[in-house]
């Protein structure tokens, strides 16, 4: 093994970040599960959406696969696409984006489990060895100390872009993305039942009930639309969280 000393070397490379269209996701409360993981069922299920994660990149990211970045760490999960100066293509490839988070939320939602995430533009790089950029950095630091509750926060100059996938939480006057609008026309049913299942479970948590509660909220309001895609206007009312929590 050959020792040098300090400075001895320097790059022989030039890398540059460039800007990209950034997904950081967390699965809500992974790291728990993990080290409670004693019959590894949680691990198998993790694998199982990572799998969801990368046949969906294949289906719905086709035409930008060569340029549509997946890592996964256990629960956590970078989505990352360029977006190039003038890109006539950014919408599409942000909705991509869009589709590809909403999926993995409704999925994992099916299963009992939250995410949390962030979406922002930003610089970036990644190769096989590093993955690195200022817009990275911002997504994470989002996710931990903003988004709090079950929710993707979406920068306000992505979702400028295409609003229809938004919604203003009113809380705090963030943009999130409107996960439920891909979701299928009977998850209600499913959402439904999981959310008081996880309330049950957690009812004597504060901070784990306070998501919970957050999520029910954001079902009420969004399910009971018009343009909901259900085939019922579904609440999950005050008596029922009531015989929960009492």
């Amino acid at each position: 093994m050959t020792i040098r000393c300090g400075g001895a070397r320097y790059p022989n490379t030039t890398y540059k970040t460039t800007q990209h269209c950034i997904a950081y996701i967390d699965l809500l409360g992974g790291a728990n599960k993990i080290c409670l993981d004693k019959t590894c069922e949680f691990l198998n299920y993790l694998n199982m959406f990572m799998d969801d994660v990368n046949s969906e990149v294949n289906y719905l990211a086709s035409n930008y696969k060569e340029k549509l970045l997946v890592k996964i760490f256990s629960d956590n999960i970078l989505y990352a696409i360029e977006i190039k100066e003038n890109d006539l293509e950014i919408e599409n490839k942000i909705a991509t984006l869009f589709n590809l988070v909403a999926n993995l939320s409704n999925e994992v939602f099916r299963y009992g489990y939250l995410i949390r995430g962030a979406i922002v533009l930003g610089d970036f790089f990644c190769n096989k060895n590093i993955v690195y950029g200022e817009g990275l950095v911002r997504a994470v630091k989002i996710e931990e100390n903003i988004a709090i509750y079950p929710r993707i926060i979406v920068q306000k100059e992505i979702e400028s872009l295409l609003p229809h996938y938004c919604l203003l939480d009113s809380n705090d006057n963030n943009f999130i993305l409107n996960t439920f609008l891909s979701s299928d026309s009977y998850d209600y049913i499913t959402f439904k039942y999981e959310l008081l299942k996880m309330l049950k479970e957690n009812k004597n948590n504060e901070s784990i009930r306070k998501k919970i509660m957050w999520v029910i909220n954001y079902y009420n309001k969004w399910f009971i639309r018009p343009e909901a895609r259900a085939i019922e206007r579904p609440q999950i009312t005050q008596k029922e969280i009531y015989e929960i929590i009492k």
